[in-house]
């Protein structure tokens, strides 16, 4: 894109419409929803595309996340005594983790508005190829 300054996994776009970021930060709005409605509103701006993969590609990795940590966290939560304080940790690491998306949320919506395009590890590479297209 025209006007991008490289700094590691950000990148500040410039020259955008304020609908271009408006669009970014939605796409994060209601995660997966969002994205996949500013995905296919908006094939021909690729910040906003961008944004709508990573929005959606964010979905699915916490979504797998927390069916896999209730799923681990039922199963052990049968088991006497030791179960009960491994279930402890789990609920622990539940918050941590919800905590953790909630900024992580707020970040991205907060970022796509100003014109940052900001690349998770993993998540941001494999949406810029997928939004390419």
């Amino acid at each position: 894109m025209a006007g991008e300054k490289m700094t590691g996994t950000t990148t500040q776009v410039s020259g955008l419409s304020d609908e271009s970021k408006l669009f970014g930060a939605l796409a994060y709005l209601l995660g997966i929803v969002t994205g996949i409605v500013v995905f296919l509103m908006k094939k021909d701006d690729k910040y906003a595309k961008f944004h709508a993969m990573q929005s959606i590609l964010l979905g699915v990795a916490a979504f797998i996340v927390v069916v896999v940590l209730g799923i681990v966290g039922t199963i052990i939560s049968f088991i006497p005594v030791i179960g009960w304080i491994i279930g402890i940790f789990i609920a622990i690491l539940w918050f941590i983790i919800g905590l953790g998306l909630f900024v992580l949320w707020l970040l991205l919506m907060w970022r796509a508005y100003n014109g940052v395009k900001w690349k998770l590890p993993v998540i941001g590479e494999r949406a810029e190829k997928m939004s390419a297209s």
